[in-house]
């Protein structure tokens, strides 16, 4: 074995501890984002999911990514009145949040592929979106299959009320540098939660501080 790929290991071995942590970071951190938000987990988007088995996937050029199933996910949580099935059952007022992690904004997650811009010159975001509802469509309406997968992002910072009548999306991103500690964080929240309820003209996140660690 040449050094050269033994330094290569060595830099493969390091980059899965590094993974490991950050990972397990970024959950926390969407933990702690949700229970802010006064919302309850719901469903999840993975651009990757895990593959079932790993017949053929020395023929494809995605296998890589494919088992990097973390890899720009979005979380989804709902916020709703108790109301039955409430993934199915709107009620004005019920919200729906999105939490995209996206690692690095060189990924263009439709197209699978990275543009062609150094690591140096991209970032990693945490894209905190959400979509209220003012008019429910009948019933059974379905979060995920009706309305998100029926959305696409507004323009960062802005909001689209056109995609599916009755419900509208505010996104903004937020550097997950900015993202160090808990104040840090919390600050960062309240900045997004005045942003979106002064763009939806609705209170958003609007709820008292928790005790406890990001």
């Amino acid at each position: 074995m040449t050094d050269t790929l033994q330094d290569a290991l060595m830099d493969v071995r390091r980059a899965y501890r590094l993974l490991a942590s950050y990972q397990q970071r970024m959950f926390e951190l969407l933990s702690f984002v949700r229970e802010h938000l006064g919302a309850e987990d719901y469903y999840q988007s993975h651009v990757h999911p895990l593959p079932q088995g790993i017949k053929g996937l020395g023929k494809q050029e995605n296998s890589g990514m494919r088992y990097l199933p973390f890899y720009d996910l979005s979380a989804i949580w709902l916020k709703h009145k108790n109301q039955d099935a409430p993934w199915d059952n709107h009620l004005p007022g019920d919200m729906m949040f999105g939490a995209w992690v996206r690692s690095d904004t060189g990924f263009d997650k439709h197209s699978g592929l990275f543009d062609n811009q150094p690591v140096e010159q991209t970032q990693s975001v945490l894209v905190l979106s959400v979509v209220v509802c003012d008019q429910p469509m009948a019933t059974p309406c379905n979060w995920y299959g009706k309305i998100w997968n029926g959305m696409d992002y507004p323009q960062d910072g802005e909001v689209n009320a056109t995609d599916v009548p009755g419900y509208r999306c505010y996104a903004q991103s937020i550097a997950l540098e900015q993202l160090s500690d808990r104040s840090a964080i919390e600050t960062a929240l309240a900045d997004w939660c005045a942003r979106a309820s002064h763009k939806l003209n609705t209170p958003i996140g609007q709820i008292s501080r928790r005790e406890g660690g990001a």
